[in-house]
């Protein structure tokens, strides 16, 4: 592993960090106005991320800091179904916006945060089963961007008065809080079982492109 990867890294970090800060995103919005800052958003976070992956390619798989648990590459394949149902979940759901979003419908029953608990899922679990120096930054790395969001959010949910209402109404982890339990069934129903079918044709399609995109069979333990 090497410094440019350690500063690729950073940067990837950065550049979903500062301009979503609370205090600068409405004020580059005010400069260039939601489009702009959307493009230069957009273009930061794919500089900074085709910088990373050029970086981690360069890279060796540096020190191996420690040994993944027998049981760690079969919570990864348990594991990403939930993932996937998650993120496809989020994508086909309004969410409006921090600042004013819509009345909680659908995985928003179950979480507040279904993308950013997706991608830190995600992280965590693929974190556990590695142990290379290479490995562990890249995935640590996103589970830094996804606690940030969740922090940020939060942050930015309590400053207006509907957000604050959002928040009250719904639970940030899944089988939390009272109001999780009222309308974790509300919100499966409004899911919908086309959503829990993408999600899981998704999740199969990765596990079967798995091999041939990163070089490693997820079920590479069975038998």
């Amino acid at each position: 592993m090497t410094a440019s990867l350690a500063l690729a890294a950073a940067l990837l970090f950065l550049s979903h960090a500062l301009p979503s800060w609370p205090g600068l995103r409405p004020a580059l919005i005010a400069r260039l106005g939601r489009g702009g800052f959307a493009a230069l958003h957009s273009a930061g976070s794919l500089a900074t991320l085709a910088l990373f992956v050029l970086a981690y390619r360069a890279a060796d798989g540096g020190e191996v800091l420690f040994t993944p648990a027998g049981w760690a590459a079969p919570l990864v394949v348990l594991a990403m179904p939930l993932v996937f149902l998650l993120l496809v979940a989020r994508i086909t759901t309004r969410f409006g916006s921090q600042d004013a979003p819509n009345p909680p419908r659908g995985i928003y029953r179950l979480t507040r945060a279904p993308g950013s608990l997706a991608l830190l899922l995600w992280a965590l679990v693929h974190l556990n089963a590695t142990g290379d120096g290479r490995r562990v930054l890249l995935f640590g790395t996103m589970a830094a961007i996804a606690l940030f969001a969740l922090v940020k959010n939060e942050v930015v949910l309590r400053r207006s008065p509907a957000g604050r209402a959002f928040r009250d109404g719904t639970s940030l982890l899944p089988l939390a809080g009272p109001q999780w339990l009222r309308g974790a069934a509300a919100g499966l129903a409004e899911m919908g079982p086309a959503r829990l079918a993408g999600g899981l044709a998704a999740y199969g399609a990765m596990l079967a492109a798995h091999p041939w995109l990163f070089g490693v069979d997820p079920l590479y333990w069975v038998g």
